[in-house]
């Protein structure tokens, strides 16, 4: 599926929305971040929420100043001692730790991350679920697209469609 083709599926549900984000907006994210934003997930804060609660399950962080209730990409609190620190992929291989950025929280205090140390056409970044006690990523795809395609048809926290129940509190420690 295309990112237009999900946001337009997006509408045919509820979710908590904001108004969209203004170029002005986007540049300001990517200036604080000193990287350009894939443009699936442009598209999505131009054209659905800048920020988003999907489902009523999984937050979609915000750019600019964010909004009321979801901050922005930048302004995302992050534990760091060591930009420069490994993590390691369970699927197998390694990135640094300052190639991440944030895209989305949970609940137990994870995020969904741009892999930014590799992009394709239009800065189209692998994402991954940095699990942030272990210090360790799950669930590589290919980029915003593929995660928001597996949300909207699944409906489900895409982490928790990925692994098994007795990976993920085992291995994971999600419960």
């Amino acid at each position: 599926m295309t990112i237009d083709s999900l946001i337009m599926k997006l509408r045919e549900s509820e979710h908590e929305t904001y108004p969209v984000a203004s170029d002005g907006d986007i540049f300001m994210t990517e200036t604080a971040l000193g990287r350009p934003l894939p443009s699936s997930f442009k598209a999505f804060v131009r054209s659905f929420s800048n920020g988003a609660y999907l489902y009523m399950l999984q937050e979609v962080s915000a750019v600019g100043e964010g909004n009321q209730k979801i901050a922005a990409i930048q302004k995302i609190y992050r534990n760091v001692s060591d930009p420069d620190e490994n993590l390691s992929y369970h699927e197998g291989g390694q990135t640094t730790f300052k190639y991440l950025v944030p895209f989305g929280l949970d609940h137990n205090g994870n995020e969904w991350c741009f892999i930014t140390d590799s992009a394709g056409d239009g800065n189209e970044y692998p994402v991954a679920y940095f699990e942030t006690t272990r210090r360790k990523l799950y669930g590589k795809l290919p980029g915003f697209t593929e995660w928001l395609s597996i949300l909207v048809e699944r409906q489900e926290e895409v982490i928790r469609t990925l692994y098994d129940e007795d990976f993920q509190n085992g291995q994971m420690g999600l419960g």
